[in-house]
């Protein structure tokens, strides 16, 4: 996949078809546009190109905003998907007051697209005004069509960034990955920690977040999948406050089941599947070593059976 950062002169594609939007998440709604995408570059034998930004528009503008995806791992989420092209657009203040015919013609002049495949709710330009009936407008005058995909639906469910966040804001990952089409990941650094979880026989890999903006799910006790080197392996992980030890920082650990390699300052990805309990303060270690058992057996059970999709 090739990806583009510079914005400042015209790249060379044969006959793009390109998609734009900010893609957190890259849930199966964004899916099915990247479907579409790949199905129209295929028909015009061309390149299929994303059009993003970065950072998160939110986030240039100073707002507050809890995102699903790093920058890493949307790119990964889009190479995997076979997007022959990425385009990071720098988004900043002075280019959010661009109007929707401004950043059409910015396109025109940077791509030369052959076709726009779009969202059935997509906004552009400032403030999101730009509409698709504008879109089609200044295609039909620049010489691009435009493609409409429609909502996208789980069952009764809506697809939306917005509504997965919520889930995972709840703990309810296995939701979440409804929606999204795969599991929830957080990756990071593993960091020195207090090593409480080694002296009562349950080690963990503590995880620094690459990214202050990821959304980190509920606090509990969650089923989880860790790659580490290339490899994966079963495990549970803890996101809270550590009660027990009165610690008050908010916290991810990771017990990787049959793995006893010293892996500091690596980096893993931690895969959330089902939340198994809430996080609570225990007397003290002894009932949490007894807790911690009982929560393993439950994983390993989990792994076991029928639920497991891995």
């Amino acid at each position: 996949m090739q990806i583009f950062t510079d914005i400042s002169s015209p790249i060379n594609l044969i006959h793009p078809v390109i998609t734009i939007g900010t893609f957190d998440g890259v849930h199966q709604g964004h899916q099915a546009i990247l479907e579409e995408l790949k199905l129209q570059a295929g028909r015009l034998g061309g390149d299929s190109l994303v059009v993003t930004f970065n950072p998160h528009p939110r986030i240039a503008l100073g707002q507050q905003v809890n995102l699903l995806n790093t920058r890493a791992e949307k790119r990964k989420i889009f190479e995997d998907s076979g997007i022959s092209c990425l385009m990071e657009i720098p988004f900043t203040p002075e280019f959010s007051k661009l109007s929707a015919e401004e950043f059409i013609d910015l396109l025109v002049r940077m791509i030369a697209p052959e076709m726009v495949i779009i969202g059935y709710d997509h906004g552009f330009g400032y403030n999101r005004s730009g509409t698709i009936e504008q879109f089609r407008r200044m295609g039909n005058k620049l010489g691009f069509k435009v493609g409409r995909v429609g909502e996208q639906m789980t069952g009764e469910s809506k697809i939306s960034s917005t509504i997965i966040r919520k889930l995972l804001q709840d703990g309810d990952v296995e939701k979440a990955t409804s929606l999204l089409g795969y599991y929830y990941r957080v990756s990071g650094q593993v960091i020195r920690g207090n090593q409480i979880g080694k002296l009562i026989g349950y080690p963990t890999a503590n995880l620094k977040v690459d990214d202050a903006h990821k959304l980190i799910p509920a606090m509990g006790v969650y089923i989880s999948t860790i790659t580490v080197r290339g490899q994966e392996f079963t495990g549970m992980t803890n996101i809270g406050m550590r009660p027990t030890i009165d610690a008050h920082k908010l916290t991810i650990e990771t017990n990787i089941f049959d793995f006893d390699e010293e892996i500091y300052y690596e980096t893993i990805t931690v895969k959330l599947i089902k939340r198994i309990r809430n996080e609570k303060k225990f007397a003290n270690l002894d009932f949490l070593r007894k807790q911690l058992h009982i929560d393993k057996e439950k994983v390993l059970e989990y792994f076991r059976g029928e639920n497991s999709q891995l």
